[in-house]
């Protein structure tokens, strides 16, 4: 009995390790070809081939501390990313329980039982006595159950439980990238608001000089009504666009409160913005390389590889399956005025089974398993291209407005120019105050579009960062291990 366990135990054993499957299913192949460089990308100011800039944590190149502190406070804390923190253990949790499917799995069983029995004595029986005699019976024993891998299906599963594990790391580091980038965004953009604040109580308070030279023109007959309602009109403009300006600066701290997981009423007070900087774009990056550090994008060919692999699993539905089982104890059986019965055995089975007619559900499922390996396909597809045009876009995006910061920096010089001569010009006796303040609301109204000039350029950089994947660590285990099997008792 032993040795006919031994055998069959060895022979499934060797027919494991060697599973493989007699179907070839390969990954239908990408229809996107993948371009040697970024067309929007800036020409290398030094070698063609220069380095490209680590993106691990692009907002630091700001050099700004309290910028760092707001981003990397909603990367400790923020819930979008512990959620997706679980949802790796649970697809780390789901791999093993796949793992677990190609071992044997063996368990303990044991009962004792007892009673009393009313004997209808049969002849040969007489000895025993009429009242009512105990009885009591014990068994306890190990089983095990066992279905080898022969033709791999069960690896596949396997393998496709790992590649979605992998999926999910990946999705992780999407949303470390997401949120990096949200928080670095709502920061910049509430100094570039504040500068505005502050810009357009310069010109409220410029246009109030002109309301109030205007009217005592207007007294000394050297002006009509209609000169002090344009400027009361101007001046209004400018005050309405206040608070709308209030309210978009406060919005963008109480997202920073809900980023960094706290309430928004618990909005945090922001630094007065210093000296506007904006790093250089980053050069050297290359399309291939940057698809291999996107997280959209390795989360697409994690899900192409787990429908490959569910393919495969389906496809061996058409083959045999066989079973071993076992079962061996020890047990007695008691009962007063006769002798107990006891003995110990074992008992070993194997089992097979072949599909001979399912209705199609089989094939139906491998149509299916088909269907999604060419939809994986082809989301991976979309995810690249958008993942390129997304690069594209920033790219240009960011060389524009460097463009347009040349030539508003000269519009602002100009008009510099413009408020010294006809100041210069006043002072000789050829202009009037007015014309002083015109040219200074003209100069502010020139920073102003240089203010907007610099959101753009903020803006682009912080959408090319993430365009091009940074704002993650790559490394082997971000996530938090699995409990251990002592916790894992304790929380059951």
């Amino acid at each position: 009995m032993k040795k006919k366990l031994s055998r069959i135990i060895c022979l499934a054993a060797i027919a494991t390790l060697g599973a493989c499957s007699p179907f070839h299913t390969r990954t239908p192949p990408s229809r996107v070809t993948v371009p040697s460089r970024f067309a929007q990308a800036p020409a290398p100011a030094g070698q063609a081939t220069d380095p490209a800039t680590d993106l691990t944590t692009w907002w630091r190149s700001w050099n700004d501390p309290a910028l760092t502190r707001f981003v990397e406070a909603a990367l400790a804390a923020n819930p979008d990313i512990r959620i997706a923190r679980d949802n790796v253990l649970q697809a780390r949790a789901a791999h093993v329980i796949a793992r677990s499917t190609l071992y044997p799995t063996v368990g303990a069983t044991g009962n004792i039982g007892g009673g009393g029995m009313s004997w209808r004595n049969p002849a040969g029986l007489s000895q025993l006595s009429d009242g009512d005699p105990a009885t009591d019976a014990h068994l306890a024993g190990i089983g095990a159950s066992w279905e080898p891998d022969l033709f791999g299906g069960r690896h596949a599963d396997s393998r496709a439980a790992r590649a979605l594990m992998l999926g999910q790391q990946a999705e992780y580091h999407g949303m470390q990238m997401l949120v990096a980038a949200d928080a670095a965004e709502n920061y910049l953009r509430a100094q570039g608001i504040q500068r505005q604040i502050d810009l357009l109580d310069r010109s409220i308070g410029i246009l109030q000089r002109l309301r109030t030279y205007t009217q005592a023109r207007f007294v000394a007959g050297q002006a009509v009504s209609a000169d002090v309602r344009a400027v009361d009109e101007k001046l209004s403009i400018q005050r309405a666009r206040r608070p709308l300006l209030v309210e978009e600066y406060d919005l963008h701290r109480r997202r920073l409160a809900i980023l960094s997981g706290q309430a928004p009423e618990n909005a945090p007070s922001l630094p007065a913005p210093g000296t506007f900087f904006v790093p250089a774009a980053p050069a050297g990056e290359m399309p291939d390389t940057v698809l291999e550090r996107r997280p959209d994008v390795l989360a697409r060919r994690d899900q192409v590889e787990a429908a490959l692999q569910r393919l495969k699993s389906a496809k061996t539905d058409l083959l045999p399956r066989f079973g071993l089982e076992f079962f061996g104890g020890d047990g007695r059986l008691r009962f007063d005025g006769i002798p107990g019965l006891s003995g110990t055995g074992g008992l070993i089975a194997l089992t097979t089974y072949l599909p001979i007619f399912t209705a199609g559900r089989v094939h139906a499922r491998i149509h299916a398993a088909h269907a999604r390996l060419d939809a994986a396909v082809a989301g991976y597809d979309r995810t690249v291209l958008n993942a390129l045009g997304e690069v594209e876009d920033a790219y240009e995006a960011r060389t524009s407005a460097d463009a347009r910061a040349h030539d508003l920096a000269a519009a602002v010089s100009q008009a510099g120019r413009n408020v010294s001569d006809v100041t210069g010009l006043y002072e000789g006796g050829q202009r009037m105050m007015q014309d002083i303040l015109r040219a200074r609301l003209d100069e502010l109204d020139a920073r102003e579009e240089v203010l907007r000039n610099e959101d753009m350029q903020t803006l682009a950089s912080i959408h090319l960062a993430r365009a091009l994947g940074g704002g993650w660590k790559h490394e082997a285990d971000d996530a938090p291990p699995l409990p251990s099997r002592t916790a894992a008792r304790r929380h059951g």
